[in-house]
């Protein structure tokens, strides 16, 4: 049977496998299922629809499954919630809100978010990234699998981060992100996350293919949707490949390199590719 405190409160169709462990003060509210292994250490706080896999670990103040954070949206509307698989780890006062649309919010295997850290309704994370404290992904993002991203740094509505890429802390995107990218500042590539490929195994042959896309992408002052289909020369190349196919299925702006960011953001504005709060222009 599953292990209970005394103090922690289930209200609804609540399923837990026989060795999950519900520490003190946890509220488990709605449809909620939760696979074998998993540890609520205490005062953690879920709300269906909710499906967790298998050793899921939840730190006191994690808040997950509430309703997203949409004016539009009524809270006691359920919608089709939220889905995390197996392995991850949530530490303190993470949130991660279910969805408005027909899937559900979706967390892939063996993620660590650190503290404070959240992720908004309809956004799909993939599988082994690391979010270290106060990263903020916004409703609808798609997060691919081994990125990491530093703290205090935030992430659009709707925007995309392949794999393998690196966020410094204190940054920012409201621009799709390429894999095997390293984001240097706001909308600013520092180029490609060279120690990142180097760890997960990326031979040498293939790093040097991937230097001269980079290199390709912004070696004029046009865009690197203008230059794409300068990278067909070596398409054959897998990772090459894959970065062509990212950004041909961008709806976004790609992240521009550093030093060329701002004057390029305000282009994109002014050009009415990206919209404006009118907070952006710059002052006469």
């Amino acid at each position: 049977m599953p292990h209970i405190h005394p103090t922690a409160i289930i209200d609804g169709d609540v399923q837990l496998a026989d060795d999950v462990v519900v520490g003190p003060y946890c509220i488990l509210v709605g449809k909620i299922r939760i696979g074998p292994g998993t540890t609520l250490v205490s005062s953690v706080h879920l709300n269906g629809p909710l499906w967790m896999g298998a050793r899921n670990v939840c730190y006191p103040g994690a808040c997950l499954g509430f309703a997203p954070q949409d004016l539009g949206f009524p809270p006691s509307n359920d919608g089709a919630g939220l889905v995390i698989g197996d392995g991850n780890t949530f530490r303190e006062h993470v949130t991660i809100h279910r969805a408005t649309k027909e899937k559900p919010t979706t967390i892939g295997n063996a993620n660590y978010f650190m503290a404070t850290s959240h992720a908004g309704h309809d956004a799909v994370i993939g599988s082994h990234n690391i979010f270290a404290n106060g990263v903020s992904i916004a409703g609808h993002a798609q997060l691919a699998d081994r990125i990491v991203i530093g703290g205090a740094t935030a992430i659009h509505q709707f925007v995309r981060i392949g794999r393998n890429c690196m966020l410094s802390g204190a940054s920012g995107t409201s621009c799709d992100v390429p894999p095997f990218f390293l984001l240097r500042d706001l909308n600013a590539t520092g180029g490609l996350n060279i120690i990142g490929l180097r760890r997960a195994g990326f031979s040498r042959e293939t790093i040097d293919h991937l230097r001269w896309a980079f290199r390709t992408l912004y070696r004029t002052g046009a865009t690197p949707k203008q230059n794409v289909h300068l990278l067909r020369e070596r398409e054959h190349v897998p990772e090459v490949k894959e970065l062509i196919d990212f950004i041909v299925a961008s709806k976004r702006p790609i992240v521009d390199r550093a030093g060329r960011a701002r004057h390029s953001l305000l282009s994109l504005i002014r050009s009415g590719e990206l919209p404006s709060d009118g907070a952006n222009e710059e002052r006469d």
